[in-house]
């Protein structure tokens, strides 16, 4: 067998273990409170040695923040793929009744993926452990913004140009998102994920439309 061959198979046997051990986790959440989850159960459950848990993760934590940074990189990844007019659209199109959905429904992506992963985001920002774990969330949703800034600018069909660094917007988008989360988790989320897009969009995204170079008098098609 060629060192490449060999490599590659043991690149897939670890992308393997690892994918079971995360749904191992997933599986386990929809059954049990997060604290009340052991290694050995994980492992049982993706039926796989604890040698070979800490061979790929330092606890457990250290594993449902590797699905939230694959789960982020995901919706990046998806989300990257519509226009920058669907995220800006101008106030003049916001007002006519025949955009006004298609004026959230990248942000309605966004929440909704939120409301479907709920006991997730709860976890992990809400958990007795948040405060020790909160600066690597912050830090993984921060480095899968810039990505998909990154390749908006490469691939949208609008030129856009930052006024402002690519990484302070990500900061900013980031820490804001994470506090709304938070505060719909804290209030039950008793708001749609609709209503919550069309909040964050009225609070956010004019200033956003600024620091990117998008007037309210530009076309965006």
């Amino acid at each position: 067998m060629h060192t490449s061959d060999k490599k590659n198979k043991i690149d897939r046997r670890i992308q393997r273990t690892r994918l079971s051990l995360r749904a191992a986790l997933l599986e386990l959440l929809k059954k049990k409170n997060y604290d009340d989850i052991s290694i050995e159960e994980i492992t049982e459950h993706a039926n796989v040695g604890r040698a070979t848990f800490y061979l790929h993760y330092k606890d457990k934590e250290d594993l449902l923040l590797e699905e939230f940074s694959e789960m982020s990189n995901e919706r990046a990844e998806t989300l990257s793929k519509i226009p920058f007019s669907a995220w800006f659209p101008t106030d003049d199109q916001v007002e006519n009744e025949s955009h006004k959905i298609a004026s959230v429904q990248p942000l309605l992506m966004v929440f909704q993926h939120i409301k479907d992963n709920s006991e997730l985001y709860y976890i992990l920002l809400k958990s007795s452990k948040s405060s020790r774990t909160f600066e690597r969330i912050r830090k993984i949703s921060t480095e899968a913004i810039v990505t998909f800034v990154q390749t908006k600018i490469n691939t949208d069909p609008i030129p856009v140009f930052f006024n402002v660094p690519i990484e302070f917007f990500a900061a900013y988008f980031s820490g804001a998102l994470l506090s709304t989360v938070d505060w719909w988790l804290d209030e039950g989320m008793h708001f749609t994920p609709e209503e919550m897009a069309v909040m964050f969009r009225s609070l956010f995204f004019h200033g956003a439309r600024e620091s990117i170079g998008l007037s309210n008098n530009q076309s965006t098609g």
